[in-house]
């Protein structure tokens, strides 16, 4: 809901008028950025607060936002804090610590204001690069709300108004509330400060694609430097997920629009790397500035782990994420659910759905049981979860690993005990129908309220003995329910592939060989040099999306004494590259490997019912 007010943004003397309801029916924030008169990478920020009936009010950037579980302190980026009353004066203030101010006078404030640097270009910042900052004056700005403006005490849940002067060919790409846009200007509102930081804003020259997908709208607005990606290409790629997870979701989406916003970078990352970051209404991509080719698969599998977080947390979530404290955050112990059972959705969508085969997805689940090894799973994952901050800060990626598992684990014993009719994805849909985005669940009382929902009260000891004590999660016995093998160590005979490691050159999309000093007798033979670029094996072209699926062809269609042909382009002397013919012998050789899954050859009926609830196969 916004007022009938009359503004004059930073530096500029145009002057806008916004039609809406009268001053006194509605107390609100108005929040003014100006990305017209930038200066070294810095903009112009005005916050206009709702009267005080105190003396002192106390103004907060966020030290930590949802779904990072890492400390930012964005008041690290504001520069030149100032506060005057309706006259123009300077009141007097205190900068508590980082990131908090506190004014005195504040029954005579009328606004406070302050230039804001942008993380991108701060170097060791330790902010990961989607949920962080990017001013790039007449290029582009990445507008994570909460890196420019906080809000006071007590006014967190005020209606917020959002007013940007913006370049004229820009567009603000974003799934807020947008209530008036103009040849420079955009203004936004939001119900509160929480809607209005988990609404972030791409701005560039439009580069925009949408599509419907059940009940919402779904659009991507796309950033890329080089002009290497659009935006139609790259919800053409993931396109389908959206579909299959529509599907999975029950048909309906808890939402009416949802943003992807993409942000190719054509440097180095200088914060917390490359990904993603989800919100309850749109995701922020930065990524490397790459081709389809190198970025299809990272694409959907991203897409669709942050776009099941619309399950969790924004429709299943515990009081701490419900009252969410900026400043002071206090964790839920249940990591797993938010995190883990979303990337456990991410893949699991896809092989249900058809959209990955069944070996992928087991291949998949089978590196994570690899990957979470690393860390110490002695440590119960409720109490992980519980110093991700702090104390387990080391192990909080495992969420994406461990937990993960956890969510396959969950899902195979409930298509036990249900014969197959009953799993996660049914569970999930359940409890949301019974909390939603406006009740969260008692952190304590999880397992418990997941045992009573699901119908299998037996779900709670479980989740007591593998989640929040530190038993091993026994694969063997819940892969086996669905009818796949699994074995946490097996040496067999297997075809070479030459035992090489290979990498990506993104200059030259190519498939590079990058390691050549583990070369078996079959890699020898074939004559393999660091820097070949794979281009065809066996006759069958290569590249960085289908490179596993080549490989693992030709070792179960290849026979010992067949001619193997692989085709690469070697840099001579002179710097040029040509295209030679690689060939060899195939041998077997004996190769061990850990963690092995497979479907079985004669699974019973029982399996395979729960097979078929499990992953539609």
């Amino acid at each position: 809901m916004i007022r009938t007010l009359i503004f004059i943004f930073l530096g500029s003397c145009l002057t806008i008028q916004y039609k809406a309801m009268a001053q006194d029916s509605v107390r609100m924030c108005r929040i003014e950025i100006d990305l017209v008169h930038v200066d070294d990478d810095r903009v112009n920020i005005k916050l206009y607060p709702a009267s005080f009936s105190t003396d002192t009010a106390v103004y907060n950037m966020p030290k930590i936002v949802p779904g990072t579980y890492d400390i930012s302190d964005f008041g690290r980026f504001v520069e030149d804090f100032a506060a005057f009353d309706a006259s123009g004066v300077a009141l007097p203030f205190q900068r508590l610590d980082t990131n908090r101010w506190s004014i005195s006078g504040a029954k005579k404030l009328s606004y406070i204001s302050y230039k804001v640097n942008d993380s991108f270009d701060a170097p060791n910042s330790g902010i990961f690069e989607p949920g962080g900052t990017t001013i790039e004056d007449d290029k582009v700005f990445l507008l994570n709300v909460f890196g420019f403006a906080g809000y006071f005490d007590g006014q967190r849940d005020l209606t917020y108004q959002l007013n940007v002067q913006r370049p004229e060919n820009f567009y603000g790409a974003t799934s807020l509330k947008r209530v008036e846009s103009k040849s420079s200007t955009d203004a936004f509102t939001a119900k509160n400060y929480f809607e209005l930081h988990d609404c972030p804003i791409l701005y560039a020259q439009p580069d925009t694609a949408s599509m419907k997908l059940a009940n919402a709208t779904v659009m991507v607005a796309n950033y890329s430097p080089g002009s290497k990606l659009n935006s139609k290409e790259i919800l053409d790629e993931i396109a389908d997920i959206f579909e299959a997870s529509a599907e999975y979701l029950g048909g309906q989406l808890p939402v009416e629009r949802y943003t992807l916003l993409v942000y190719l970078m054509g440097g180095n990352s200088f914060g917390g790397g490359f990904g993603a970051l989800e919100h309850n209404t749109s995701t922020v991509f930065v990524m490397p500035e790459m081709s389809m080719t190198a970025l299809g698969q990272m694409f959907k599998d991203v897409t669709a782990h942050e776009f099941f977080h619309i399950v969790t947390p924004l429709s299943i979530h515990s009081e701490q994420i419900h009252d969410y404290d900026f400043m002071n955050p206090q964790m839920s112990r249940h990591l797993w659910l938010y995190e883990g059972c979303t990337e456990y959705a991410a893949q699991h969508v896809q092989v249900k759905q058809g959209l990955m085969p069944l070996n992928t997805f087991l291949n998949v689940m089978r590196e994570k049981i690899i990957t979470a090894s690393r860390f110490d799973l002695t440590i119960p994952f409720t109490e992980m979860s519980l110093g991700a901050l702090d104390q387990y800060k080391r192990q909080y990626a495992n969420v994406y690993q461990q937990g993960a598992l956890i969510g396959m684990a969950l899902d195979l014993k409930l298509r036990y005990l249900s014969e197959g009719d009953y799993g996660l994805q049914e569970l999930m849909r359940d409890m949301a129908k019974e909390y939603g985005a406006d009740k969260p669940f008692v952190d304590t009382l999880l397992f418990s309220e997941l045992g009573r929902v699901s119908g299998h009260p037996e779900i709670e000891g479980f989740l007591n003995y593998y989640v929040a004590g530190n038993s091993a999660l026994p694969y063997d016995t819940l892969l086996g329910y669905a009818g796949i093998y699994y074995s946490a160590s097996l040496t067999e005979k297997s075809i070479s592939g030459g035992n090489v490691s290979v990498g990506y050159n993104p200059k030259r999309s190519a498939v590079v060989v990058v390691g050549t000093s583990a070369l078996d007798e079959f890699g020898k033979s074939l004559g393999f040099q660091d820097g070949d670029e794979l281009v065809a094996w066996n006759g069958t072209t290569v590249n960085m999306e289908n490179l596993r699926e080549v490989l693992d062809n030709f070792k179960e269609t290849t026979k010992p004494g067949d001619v193997v042909k692989v085709e690469v382009n070697r840099k001579n002397q002179k710097g040029a590259y040509k295209k030679l013919n690689l060939k060899a012998t195939a041998i077997e050789t004996d190769r061990t490997r850990t963690h092995v899954m497979r479907p079985l050859t004669d699974p019973t009926p029982e399996q395979l019912a729960i097979r078929k609830g499990w992953i539609n196969q």
